[in-house]
């Protein structure tokens, strides 16, 4: 079964309020009201109202608004469970899962606190069960999350695709986010999750690369190889070809 210890619904904060907990004693689920920021593995991470995050026992728990002046809105449960309920749900833990609405749990955490003071009989049973339902709800998100994720990850692929085929195009970070139609540093955030570097290194390592094999071929001037790789100036190619080769274009020519 699942039990509650405390939970709260459309909790306001006050200005300035950031939550820390070094080891949280039981389970505990956020549902974010408004837009925050929280700490996952030391990493400070900014969500958006309707994102969740769950939490085990004994980790260490931190979040607030995404700045002093900012209003701070959650929903909240904290809550222990038998051993092996967790397990067979799989839940994944600090990690933010969104949600189609803002108070998505909110009915259910109403539902807990009445049955939590009118404790009869059937009380434990019911908490339990929607405990249980909005990890459900929770657990159905994450699946839809990550078709969304793979959705996107396609769609960034053919972009990066794009771009690395037409390397020698001049390429800035707005044109490359208007592929997509997003905003430059939502492209750059996403990319980099996607790829592992940020797309404008990712261009630079594809330029880098068309140039060494150009040079090889001992065809061309390096002028001309600058051109045709898409830098800007000789100047800044020679610049940029011996920082990361540690020779200049004739050299290793």
């Amino acid at each position: 079964m699942f039990r509650c210890a405390i939970c709260g619904v459309s909790t306001e904060h006050k200005e300035g309020f950031v939550f820390k907990v070094r080891h949280a004693p039981h389970y505990l689920l956020l549902c974010f009201r408004t837009p925050f920021f929280c700490v996952i593995d030391g990493k400070r991470i900014e969500g958006k109202a309707g994102d969740c995050l769950l939490h085990r026992p004994g980790e260490t728990v931190i979040h607030g608004p995404l700045d002093d002046a900012s209003q701070f809105i959650n929903d909240w449960i904290y809550f222990s469970a038998d051993e092996g309920e967790m397990e067979q749900l799989a839940p994944l833990f600090d990690t933010l899962i969104p949600l189609e609405k803002a108070d998505a749990l909110a009915a259910s955490l109403n539902s807990v606190m009445k049955e939590s003071v009118r404790n009869d009989p059937f009380s434990a049973r019911l908490v339990s069960d929607t405990i249980y339902r909005m990890l459900v709800i929770l657990k159905r998100a994450e699946g839809q999350q990550k078709k969304e994720d793979v959705s996107l990850y396609l769609r960034f692929s053919g972009a990066r695709v794009k771009i690395l085929n037409h390397y020698n195009e001049k390429w800035d970070l707005a044109k490359m986010a208007g592929l997509l139609g997003y905003s430059v540093s939502r492209f750059c955030a996403l990319y980099t999750e996607f790829f592992g570097q940020s797309p404008m290194n990712d261009l630079l390592d594809k330029r880098l690369e068309m140039a060494k094999q150009l040079l090889a071929l001992r065809a061309y001037k390096v002028g001309d190889v600058a051109d045709m790789c898409g830098f800007a100036s000789i100047h800044y190619f020679s610049n940029f070809f011996k920082k990361r080769t540690g020779k200049s274009p004739a050299e290793y020519a």
